[in-house]
């Protein structure tokens, strides 16, 4: 089944395909990757469908099936995701999904927004967070090169979204056509390692009360493990991460690889809504 999600007033058109599992218990919407597409996610749904959630997925504005494509006249940042985009999947999932409750769960990307939503929406929406193969790009999480390039590569894709009005990221390797705005705050994360030029007001991580699960896959050098502790650490005041061995040969990169094999993701996902529940049930008798 397929819904639309509109966004910016109306300038993008998002189309959101569901999934729904018998008598399920939560709905996950599911955050892609900075330039992989919603259609990439389809075994990924169908495991999670087989385990008995309800799925959304839906490409970023102007991605895969989302249209217009980012340029000078369409234009978005990490703000107007946090506040605008994720609040509509979520209430199309409670719409479409009135016996489920949503979760976010956030590949990337989709991980680095999950959280900051959690931040930023702890006392108005406190959705729980799943974030797999994500992290807090500040620079310092790497080491060596590591250092070097993602710095290096902040300020050649800020230049560029800059004089074209978005990034040609299929041309350059990374993502897709990417918004300019989008990048810029990519871009002073790496830098910087926070978000206080957003100008969203957050919810201290020692105060946060949104349950998460922050997995992390071995090999992964997009997202290091210091990558994804420094992203845990926004809502989690003592950060905790399970660490998985990639499902895929060596010679293909765990950070996006695991889709194809997404088995060992769900299964740690199931069991950890499994104390999910324990924990909601043990709250509501002791209430």
């Amino acid at each position: 089944m397929v819904d639309v999600v509109a966004f910016a007033d109306g300038k993008f058109h998002c189309p959101v395909t569901l999934y729904s599992a018998p008598a399920a218990r939560y709905s996950l919407v599911l955050l892609p990757a900075l330039g992989v597409t919603a259609r990439k996610y389809e075994s990924l749904a169908r495991c999670l469908v087989a385990a008995g959630h309800n799925v959304l997925v839906a490409d970023w504005p102007g991605q895969g099936e989302s249209f217009p494509r980012p340029g000078w006249r369409f234009n978005y940042g990490y703000r107007q995701l946090v506040e605008e985009f994720l609040p509509k999947l979520l209430d199309l999932a409670r719409q479409q999904f009135p016996a489920a409750s949503p979760i976010l769960l956030g590949h990337s990307l989709g991980g680095h927004m999950a959280t900051l939503h959690a931040a930023a929406r702890a006392q108005q929406d406190a959705v729980p967070v799943i974030g797999v193969a994500c992290g807090n790009i500040h620079y310092r999480h790497w080491q060596g090169l590591g250092r070097l390039l993602t710095p290096s590569v902040a300020v050649l894709f800020t230049l560029i979204s800059s004089v074209l009005g978005y990034l040609p990221g299929r041309r350059l390797g990374f993502g897709g056509q990417e918004a300019r705005q989008l990048m810029r705050d990519w871009g002073r994360v790496a830098f910087s390692g926070h978000f206080r030029h957003l100008g969203l007001a957050l919810t201290p991580a020692e105060q946060n009360r949104v349950r998460s699960l922050f997995i992390q896959l071995e090999g992964d050098n997009f997202a290091p493990p210091a990558s994804t502790r420094g992203l845990a650490a926004l809502i989690q005041a003592e950060p905790q991460l399970v660490h998985l061995p990639s499902p895929r040969p060596p010679s293909e990169n765990p950070h996006s690889a695991w889709l194809r094999a997404p088995q060992s993701v769900v299964a740690c996902i199931d069991v950890w809504l499994a104390r999910e529940l324990a924990v909601s049930a043990e709250s509501a008798t002791a209430g």
